[in-house]
C-alpha cells in the first residue's frame, strides 16, 4: 500500500514540495523565495 503524499504551492513563487502529512511544519521555508508555511496552499488532487 502506497503512502499518502500531499502537495502544497507556494502562492508567492510557485515552489511545489510534496510530503507525507497534511500540514506543513511551522519553521518550513520555501527553498526559492523563503516564505514561511502560511504561504503555501494544499493542491487538490
Amino acid at each position: 500500500m502506497a503512502e499518502e503524499t500531499y502537495t502544497f504551492v507556494c502562492t508567492v513563487c510557485g515552489w511545489e514540495v510534496t510530503v507525507d502529512t497534511p500540514e506543513l511544519p511551522d519553521d518550513f521555508v520555501c527553498e526559492v523565495c523563503g516564505v514561511g508555511p502560511e504561504m503555501f496552499e494544499l493542491v487538490e488532487d
